[in-house]
């Protein structure tokens, strides 16, 4: 079965398929592209507390070429998850502290599933590591190789022979 489609940037910076200008003008021509905004806008659903942190968050991802308007209702989602989440663990710790097990195990419920609506939408957005990982274009020249004396030496070799 084959892995998910992957960018035509990625399958040449991988370097283990050759695409003749044909296939990459026809993969790059079937592939989705939004333009970056210039701003990030917040949605008007967004609380009034929350605007500031997603003015914020959105800058960084920006910057960081993951964000487009098409991502911000995710973020915001996100945020409100986040917020909820603080909220319930807020309540279990007040809950444990009273030492009131059925509360803590209720709030203890509600805590964890707004962590996994913050976790999912933080993955869709490139806010976990391993998402950011998965969002990497390869580099075509790993780091350290145009130090390495051997690789020198050897290359030195093929352009002789060439």
């Amino acid at each position: 079965m084959p892995g998910p489609r992957q960018p035509t940037d990625v399958i040449k910076a991988n370097g283990r398929k050759h695409l003749s200008k044909a296939e990459e003008a026809q993969r790059r021509a079937g592939e989705v592209h939004v333009d970056r905004p210039k701003a990030v806008k917040v949605p008007k659903w967004v609380p009034e507390e929350l605007k500031k942190a997603f003015r914020s968050l959105g800058r960084k991802l920006l910057e960081a070429g993951l964000y487009t308007d098409l991502d911000a209702d995710t973020l915001g989602r996100y945020l409100i998850a986040q917020r909820q989440y603080l909220i319930a663990a807020a309540e279990t710790d007040k809950a444990l502290a009273r030492k009131d097990q059925e509360e803590a195990d209720a709030w203890g419920r509600i805590q964890e599933r707004h962590f996994k609506q913050a976790r999912n939408a933080g993955n869709d957005m490139g806010l976990t590591v391993t998402s950011r990982c998965r969002l990497v274009v390869p580099t075509t020249q790993q780091a350290g190789e145009e130090t390495n004396p051997f690789l020198q030496l050897i290359q030195g070799g093929a352009e002789r022979r060439a």
